[in-house]
Protein backbone atom coordinates (compact mmCIF):
# COMPACT_ATOMS: atom_id res chain seq x y z
CA UNK A 1 0.00 0.00 0.00
CA UNK A 2 1.15 3.65 -0.97
CA UNK A 3 1.13 5.13 2.68
CA UNK A 4 2.86 8.28 1.06
CA UNK A 5 0.17 8.85 -1.09
CA UNK A 6 -2.41 8.53 1.20
CA UNK A 7 -0.82 10.89 3.52
CA UNK A 8 -0.45 13.54 1.26
CA UNK A 9 -3.67 13.28 -0.24
CA UNK A 10 -4.26 13.32 3.63
CA UNK A 11 -2.80 17.04 3.71
CA UNK A 12 -3.44 18.11 0.44
CA UNK A 13 -7.36 18.11 1.35
CA UNK A 14 -7.44 19.63 4.56
CA UNK A 15 -4.75 22.57 3.16
CA UNK A 16 -7.58 23.52 0.75
CA UNK A 17 -10.09 23.94 3.60
CA UNK A 18 -7.42 25.68 6.20
CA UNK A 19 -8.46 28.95 5.96
CA UNK A 20 -12.15 27.85 6.83
CA UNK A 21 -11.08 25.67 9.37
CA UNK A 22 -9.43 28.69 11.31
CA UNK A 23 -12.58 30.49 10.93
CA UNK A 24 -14.70 27.54 12.62
CA UNK A 25 -11.37 27.47 15.46
CA UNK A 26 -12.07 31.20 16.12
CA UNK A 27 -15.73 30.31 17.07
CA UNK A 28 -14.83 27.07 19.28
CA UNK A 29 -14.70 24.59 16.87
CA UNK A 30 -11.50 22.07 18.22
CA UNK A 31 -8.49 21.45 16.08
CA UNK A 32 -5.07 20.53 16.29
CA UNK A 33 -1.66 22.09 14.59
CA UNK A 34 0.46 19.33 12.39
CA UNK A 35 3.34 19.38 11.20
CA UNK A 36 3.30 18.17 7.48
CA UNK A 37 7.17 17.35 7.49
CA UNK A 38 7.91 16.51 11.10
CA UNK A 39 9.75 18.69 12.84
CA UNK A 40 12.11 15.68 13.99
CA UNK A 41 13.01 15.56 9.77
CA UNK A 42 13.41 19.54 9.51
CA UNK A 43 9.65 20.76 9.63
CA UNK A 44 9.45 24.03 10.17
CA UNK A 45 6.54 26.13 12.15
CA UNK A 46 4.49 26.39 15.26
CA UNK A 47 1.35 24.01 15.25
CA UNK A 48 -0.26 26.61 17.11
CA UNK A 49 0.27 29.51 14.82
CA UNK A 50 0.15 28.31 11.61
CA UNK A 51 -2.31 30.32 9.89
CA UNK A 52 0.35 31.49 6.93
CA UNK A 53 2.70 28.80 7.33
CA UNK A 54 3.48 26.38 4.46
CA UNK A 55 4.30 23.33 6.91
CA UNK A 56 0.74 23.93 9.52
CA UNK A 57 -2.13 22.27 8.47
CA UNK A 58 -5.59 22.04 11.01
CA UNK A 59 -6.47 18.62 11.50
CA UNK A 60 -9.28 17.02 13.73
CA UNK A 61 -8.25 14.87 16.91
CA UNK A 62 -8.91 11.95 14.75
CA UNK A 63 -7.25 13.15 11.26
CA UNK A 64 -4.08 13.84 13.17
CA UNK A 65 -4.20 10.22 14.74
CA UNK A 66 -4.21 8.92 11.32
CA UNK A 67 -1.78 11.53 9.81
CA UNK A 68 0.99 10.50 12.36
CA UNK A 69 -0.13 6.49 11.97
CA UNK A 70 0.93 7.02 8.09
CA UNK A 71 3.90 8.95 8.70
CA UNK A 72 5.24 5.80 11.06
CA UNK A 73 4.07 3.41 7.98
CA UNK A 74 6.31 5.71 5.97
CA UNK A 75 9.23 6.46 8.40
CA UNK A 76 9.47 3.33 10.32
CA UNK A 77 11.82 5.85 12.73
CA UNK A 78 12.13 6.23 16.24
CA UNK A 79 11.35 9.81 15.95
CA UNK A 80 7.68 8.36 14.14
CA UNK A 81 7.27 6.31 16.47
CA UNK A 82 7.36 8.70 19.63
CA UNK A 83 4.78 10.77 17.78
CA UNK A 84 2.62 8.25 16.93
CA UNK A 85 2.88 7.06 20.26
CA UNK A 86 1.97 10.18 21.66
CA UNK A 87 -0.99 10.91 19.68
CA UNK A 88 -2.81 7.82 22.26
CA UNK A 89 -3.12 10.62 24.87
CA UNK A 90 -6.08 12.99 24.83
CA UNK A 91 -7.39 15.60 27.42
CA UNK A 92 -10.58 17.48 27.96
CA UNK A 93 -10.91 18.78 24.55
CA UNK A 94 -9.71 15.35 22.45
CA UNK A 95 -11.84 12.65 22.02
CA UNK A 96 -9.43 10.40 19.50
CA UNK A 97 -10.99 7.54 17.35
CA UNK A 98 -8.80 5.10 17.62
CA UNK A 99 -8.96 1.28 16.52
CA UNK A 100 -7.46 -1.55 19.00
CA UNK A 101 -4.95 -2.16 15.61
CA UNK A 102 -4.07 1.86 15.77
CA UNK A 103 -3.34 1.07 19.38
CA UNK A 104 -1.55 -1.75 19.38
CA UNK A 105 0.45 -0.44 16.67
CA UNK A 106 1.45 2.33 18.19
CA UNK A 107 2.23 0.61 21.30
CA UNK A 108 4.59 -2.02 20.24
CA UNK A 109 6.14 0.71 17.43
CA UNK A 110 7.32 2.44 20.83
CA UNK A 111 8.47 -0.45 22.34
CA UNK A 112 10.60 -1.63 19.25
CA UNK A 113 12.27 1.74 18.76
CA UNK A 114 12.94 2.25 22.03
CA UNK A 115 14.95 -1.32 22.71
CA UNK A 116 18.49 -0.40 23.96
CA UNK A 117 17.94 3.08 24.97
CA UNK A 118 19.29 3.72 28.80
CA UNK A 119 18.19 7.29 29.09
CA UNK A 120 16.27 7.56 32.45
CA UNK A 121 17.69 4.80 33.79
CA UNK A 122 20.93 5.89 35.58
CA UNK A 123 22.75 6.86 32.62
CA UNK A 124 23.63 9.86 31.33
CA UNK A 125 22.11 11.49 28.12
CA UNK A 126 25.50 13.02 25.65
CA UNK A 127 24.30 16.03 23.69
CA UNK A 128 26.59 16.55 21.08
CA UNK A 129 27.95 20.24 20.03
CA UNK A 130 26.14 19.36 16.83
CA UNK A 131 22.52 18.18 18.44
CA UNK A 132 22.80 21.60 21.00
CA UNK A 133 23.34 24.41 17.90
CA UNK A 134 20.38 22.59 16.24
CA UNK A 135 17.99 22.98 18.75
CA UNK A 136 19.62 26.75 19.40
CA UNK A 137 18.95 27.31 16.42
CA UNK A 138 15.04 25.94 16.58
CA UNK A 139 14.37 28.00 19.56
CA UNK A 140 15.54 31.23 18.28
CA UNK A 141 12.76 33.97 18.40
CA UNK A 142 10.50 31.24 18.73
CA UNK A 143 8.88 32.96 21.80
CA UNK A 144 9.53 36.47 21.09
CA UNK A 145 7.18 39.04 21.30
CA UNK A 146 4.02 38.34 20.55
CA UNK A 147 4.46 34.88 20.12
CA UNK A 148 5.47 34.82 24.10
CA UNK A 149 2.15 32.95 25.58
CA UNK A 150 2.98 35.76 28.46
CA UNK A 151 3.22 38.59 26.14
CA UNK A 152 1.63 42.01 27.62
CA UNK A 153 0.70 40.05 30.92
CA UNK A 154 2.36 40.73 34.27
CA UNK A 155 1.83 38.86 37.66
CA UNK A 156 -0.33 40.59 40.16
CA UNK A 157 1.90 41.65 43.58
CA UNK A 158 -0.28 38.99 45.16
CA UNK A 159 0.77 36.50 42.58
CA UNK A 160 4.32 37.74 43.06
CA UNK A 161 4.15 37.43 46.62
CA UNK A 162 2.68 34.12 46.74
CA UNK A 163 5.54 32.64 43.95
CA UNK A 164 8.21 34.31 46.37
CA UNK A 165 6.27 32.73 50.09
CA UNK A 166 7.08 29.05 48.17
CA UNK A 167 10.10 29.96 46.76
CA UNK A 168 11.58 30.72 50.21
CA UNK A 169 9.84 27.41 52.06
CA UNK A 170 11.58 25.45 49.15
CA UNK A 171 14.46 23.58 50.37
CA UNK A 172 17.84 24.57 48.87
CA UNK A 173 19.29 21.35 48.78
CA UNK A 174 16.24 20.78 46.02
CA UNK A 175 17.78 22.77 43.56
CA UNK A 176 19.49 21.44 40.88
CA UNK A 177 22.05 24.52 40.87
CA UNK A 178 22.56 23.86 44.67
CA UNK A 179 26.52 23.15 44.89
CA UNK A 180 26.30 22.74 48.77
CA UNK A 181 26.49 24.95 52.32
CA UNK A 182 28.67 28.43 52.17
CA UNK A 183 31.61 28.81 54.23
CA UNK A 184 31.84 32.69 55.24
CA UNK A 185 36.10 32.77 56.59
CA UNK A 186 37.48 35.54 57.88
CA UNK A 187 41.46 35.53 58.79
CA UNK A 188 41.27 31.25 58.34
CA UNK A 189 38.69 30.92 61.04
CA UNK A 190 34.71 30.00 59.46
CA UNK A 191 32.73 32.45 61.28
CA UNK A 192 29.29 31.73 59.72
CA UNK A 193 27.81 28.97 57.28
CA UNK A 194 24.59 29.36 55.52
CA UNK A 195 22.80 27.40 52.57
CA UNK A 196 22.02 30.25 50.07
CA UNK A 197 24.09 33.23 48.48
CA UNK A 198 21.51 35.41 49.82
CA UNK A 199 22.31 34.43 53.59
CA UNK A 200 25.86 35.14 52.86
CA UNK A 201 25.12 38.49 51.51
CA UNK A 202 22.86 39.33 53.81
CA UNK A 203 25.32 38.58 56.91
CA UNK A 204 28.29 40.19 55.51
CA UNK A 205 26.01 43.05 54.18
CA UNK A 206 27.01 43.20 50.43
CA UNK A 207 24.99 41.75 47.05
CA UNK A 208 24.02 38.04 46.27
CA UNK A 209 26.08 38.88 42.75
CA UNK A 210 28.83 39.84 44.83
CA UNK A 211 29.11 36.45 47.22
CA UNK A 212 28.09 34.39 43.79
CA UNK A 213 31.73 35.88 42.41
CA UNK A 214 33.87 35.12 45.09
CA UNK A 215 32.06 31.67 44.82
CA UNK A 216 32.98 31.38 40.97
CA UNK A 217 36.34 32.64 41.38
CA UNK A 218 35.91 35.86 39.63
CA UNK A 219 36.44 37.94 43.21
CA UNK A 220 39.19 37.27 45.89
CA UNK A 221 37.01 38.62 48.81
CA UNK A 222 33.68 40.07 49.62
CA UNK A 223 34.02 42.92 52.05
CA UNK A 224 37.12 41.43 53.25
CA UNK A 225 35.52 37.78 53.93
CA UNK A 226 36.95 34.45 52.03
CA UNK A 227 33.37 32.77 50.97
CA UNK A 228 33.99 28.96 49.97
CA UNK A 229 31.80 25.86 49.53
CA UNK A 230 31.85 23.26 52.74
Amino acid sequence: MDYKKIYDDLIQSRLSIKKDRYAQKKQGAYFEGHHIIPKAKGGTGTSTRGLNHHNIVLLTAREHFLAHWLLWRIHRDRSSALAFHKMMSTNDHQTRTKSSRGYEEARLAFSETNKGNQFGKGQARIVTKEQRKRQSAIMIGRYDGELNPFYGKKHTEETRKKLSDKAKLRPSNLNPNYKGIKLVILDGNVVAEFSSSKEVADFIRCAPSTVRAVLGGYQNKAKGYDIKYK
